[in-house]
């Protein structure tokens, strides 16, 4: 059993891919270094061909096998948003992740986020954001989201 279970660990394993769609839903791979740079320095690291957008977003964890991309595990979407000149809001980006945080525990537990000056009403404003960052993709979409992030089509980076 403990044979099997290393030849796994070193077999298998997984990757987080973030795509990006444009307005004409061409698809670009943005690295997670890159990504993280956008939202601790947005000034220092803009995307200027987002100027003024909020654009659609998957991460698509992917399982490696032998180092390849086997399948898609999971995806999720959300919406990035871009000023005037091309960096990440990440004050938006960090209000909808709580939103999204904040909608999963009150689903969870049963309870909404309570307004504090009036006790017995729900405080429902991370719901608007949760839902303002998040978007559906058609079937079309996710199909070419998955083929990407599987490296079955070539994609530009950003």
């Amino acid at each position: 059993m403990m044979e099997a279970e290393g030849v796994w660990n070193r077999a298998m394993g997984l990757s987080l891919r973030f795509l990006v769609l444009d307005q004409m839903d061409r698809i670009y791979r943005l690295d997670a270094t890159r990504f993280d740079q956008m939202r601790d320095s947005p000034t220092k690291h803009p995307l200027p061909q987002f100027i003024g957008q909020r654009v659609r977003s998957a991460e698509v964890v992917v399982e490696l096998v032998e180092r390849r991309p086997a399948r898609v595990v999971r995806t999720t979407f959300g919406i990035l948003t871009f000023d005037q000149a091309g960096c990440l809001e990440v004050d938006v980006l960090r209000r909808q992740q709580f939103a999204r945080f904040a909608s999963a525990t009150a689903a969870q537990s049963g309870f909404g986020v309570h307004a504090e000056e009036q006790p017995g009403v729900r405080d429902a404003r991370y719901l608007f954001d949760d839902r303002g960052g998040r978007w559906v993709p058609t079937e079309d979409q996710l199909r070419a989201i998955h083929e990407a992030a599987m490296g079955k089509m070539r994609i530009s980076r950003l």
